[in-house]
């Protein structure tokens, strides 16, 4: 019981330092800033990876929403919302460097590779992220933030300016348009 409360008031200290970081970095300290963009950055790299599938464009993405973060940082309203804030801004730059690079696609093997081993084939994994490219650009938002960053759908809601039912409209629809195509992709082999 004692080892609860103690994580429980280490994660109330990370969380208090954290927004002591976001309120400094609003109000113009760039080393604020820095601090706060390492605390996020594993969970942003994540994020870009799963829009763009290579880890370059990951990282060139990362780039321009932390220079774009950086520009706007002074109109974050609610610091505590920082996380949400920044998603919004890494999923726009994301999008917007996928319409630049329409043309360009790659798959990167690093990312299934990497993963534990499973029942699932690196071939069925391909299958789905390819399938998950094919989504709506909303859907392939709920899908990424739910799945791949096991997110709530309260966060997800937030993160996407959308109502909770919304959300779930999106993950249903999403999840029944993906067994569709992963299931045309099957009778065509």
């Amino acid at each position: 019981m004692e080892n609860l409360i103690e994580l429980n008031v280490k994660e109330t200290d990370k969380n208090a330092l954290e927004l002591k970081l976001i309120k400094k970095a609003v109000k113009g300290d760039s080393s604020a800033f820095i601090e706060t963009m390492k605390v996020y950055k594993g969970y942003l790299y994540r994020t870009a990876y799963a829009y763009v599938k290579s880890e370059e464009s990951a990282l060139e993405v990362l780039h321009e929403c932390t220079y774009n973060a950086f520009l706007n940082i002074k109109t974050l309203r609610n610091p505590q919302y920082f996380k949400t804030w920044i998603t919004r801004i890494l999923i726009n730059t994301a999008i917007k460097y996928l319409r630049r690079n329409e043309n360009i696609s790659y798959i990167d093997d690093t990312m299934v590779l990497k993963e534990p081993t499973s029942n699932v084939s690196i071939e069925e994994k391909l299958d789905l992220y390819n399938a998950i490219d094919l989504l709506r650009e909303n859907y392939k938002t709920v899908i990424i933030l739910k799945y791949f960053n096991d997110l709530s759908i309260e966060d997800i809601s937030s993160i996407m300016d959308i109502p909770l039912n919304t959300v779930k409209t999106y993950l249903r629809r999403s999840k029944e348009n993906l067994s569709k195509i992963l299931m045309e992709g099957y009778l065509d082999d």
